[in-house]
């Protein structure tokens, strides 16, 4: 798999990770998860522009972009602790379940694309492709936990111990 073929490919999976959370935002019930999804939506934008913008820089020789600051940890902070899990009934904290355990297997993949893409990166010996795939894999980590924030939020709120716990 080539350079182009790695990062063609991330592109891909981004824009269908935005495509997933625009679609899935209205369905979602929970004021506080439906922020979380909206955030996830715009990060997945930004990592998919900041993907063209790599690619191009390398179409034409010119200079890597550098990587955006990942804003996951702040609106992690700021959220979840400004805010509580909203009342909502039971029935839609388990709707909202599945949608946000589809977001968690979503990321998850994520970080697996970007480590084994890291790893060709440096098999192919090309050190800023690897940090650049390094970082998205950074980036889509702190969205698998903030979505397993979610999660716990939604368990803990209806006391749910399903014996199931998808992380």
């Amino acid at each position: 798999m080539s350079i182009e073929d790695i990062l063609k490919l991330a592109e891909n999976f981004e824009i269908e990770g935005y495509k997933f959370y625009m679609s899935k935002k209205e369905e979602i019930k929970n004021s506080l998860a439906k922020e979380v999804l909206e955030f996830l939506k715009n990060m997945e934008k930004e990592h998919t522009e900041y993907i063209r913008m790599v690619r191009k820089a390398l179409e034409e020789n010119g200079e890597i972009p550098a990587a955006s600051v990942d804003t996951t940890k702040d609106f992690f902070k700021e959220k979840f602790t400004s805010q509580k899990i909203s009342k909502t009934p039971s029935e839609d904290d388990i709707k909202d379940l599945s949608i946000l355990r589809m977001a968690l297997l979503i990321e998850k993949d994520f970080v697996n694309y970007y480590d084994k893409a890291a790893k060709r990166a440096r098999e192919l010996e090309n050190k800023q492709l690897v940090k650049i795939l390094e970082n998205l894999k950074t980036w889509e980590e702190s969205h698998v936990e903030l979505v397993k924030k979610m999660i716990e939020e939604i368990y803990e709120k209806n006391s749910l111990d399903l014996g199931f716990y998808p992380f």
